[in-house]
């Protein structure tokens, strides 16, 4: 199987990749990219940022890397994929993402990744209340069970 995470400079993408252990981590990110492979991630380029057609150039990405599953963190690329989810899955890739999503601003200390409201991951021993909406990364307050979509800020 193999996972593209977008942000793929950014330590939140990094520490997304310990949610799929045993499969091929792509990590993209715009601009220059460093040249850097280890034995869980390889980092890919996702050409300039155009925030006009993030969909599209995902997609493209995607299905020239066999990509198997997408999971977008950056704010604008969650608000365009979420708007093209039946695309993504008519050519059999799966997005890792609410339908409808609303990046959030709430951060919280612990994070959780979903699949169609089943937990895959979660970094902490805490139980994590799912239901089938929950698709994606989430960060999450382990006292209250309080989810957070996570998100971040466009890069300039």
């Amino acid at each position: 199987m193999k996972i593209l995470i977008t942000g793929g400079k950014t330590v939140t993408a990094l520490k997304l990749i310990k949610a799929f252990e045993g499969a091929e981590i792509l990590l993209g990110d715009y601009g220059d990219m460093p040249n850097i492979n280890t034995n869980s991630s390889t980092f890919v380029g996702l050409g300039e940022w155009n925030a006009t057609i993030l969909a599209h150039n995902l997609l493209t990405k995607c299905l020239d890397n066999g990509v198997d599953i997408l999971l977008p963190i950056y704010q604008a690329e969650i608000a365009a994929l979420s708007k093209s989810l039946v695309l993504f899955d008519e050519f059999g890739l799966k997005v890792l993402l609410p339908e409808n999503s609303q990046p959030s601003l709430t951060k919280f200390k612990d994070l959780c990744v979903f699949d169609k409201g089943t937990i895959i991951y979660t970094s902490t021993n805490s139980n994590v209340e799912a239901d089938n909406s929950l698709n994606g990364a989430y960060s999450f307050d382990a006292e209250t069970g309080e989810l957070a979509l996570i998100s971040i800020a466009n890069p300039l």
